[in-house]
């Protein structure tokens, strides 16, 4: 039997990605208050196309990360849990339906898993690039846009090749 054709391999993995999550939102919470604590009053808010700052906020915007990851956080959490009700790249039968809904829902858990790592580096990076450039964001924002596309695709390419 292959290893990923049984639902245990997939509750086993979506714990793991699970508790990932909650360590990565627990981390979250914490920087972001050891940060605001200790951030100036005016702290970068934007940056244009080249990392040059080109937008101001008081030290309060490093908060209002905190609730939309949350909620985000939160929100994909429940919605990993119903994959019943996800459009999806192939027909489901009953002969595909435990499948795809397992691929699903662990698909669901790592897209919330690499937003949360988004949300991280934006705290971190706004802590470490205060006033200067902003060259951070230019290095990583395509890192991880790649990675979220690449494990769309991944998805896309998986559910289909398990019709």
């Amino acid at each position: 039997m292959k290893k990923w054709e049984s639902s245990e391999a997939y509750k086993s993995i979506n714990k793991i990605i699970d508790i990932l999550g909650v360590i990565l939102t627990l981390f979250l919470v914490i920087i972001t208050f050891m940060h605001w604590k200790d951030a100036a009053d005016i702290v970068p808010t934007h940056y244009n196309m080249r990392g040059e700052v080109d937008g101001y906020g008081s030290r309060n915007t490093i908060l209002y990360i905190l609730p939309i990851a949350l909620i985000i956080y939160i929100a994909m959490s429940i919605l990993g849990r119903y994959p019943q009700i996800y459009n999806y790249a192939v027909n489901i039968t009953t002969e595909n339906k435990e499948k795809q809904y397992n691929m699903a829902s662990t698909f669901m858990r790592v897209i919330n898993v690499e937003i949360m790592v988004i949300f991280v580096s934006m705290q971190i990076r706004l802590d470490i690039t205060g006033n200067n450039n902003g060259n951070s964001f230019l290095i990583f924002l395509p890192i991880e846009l790649i990675i979220i596309f690449g494990s769309i695709a991944f998805y896309i390419y998986k559910s289909i090749k398990n019709k």
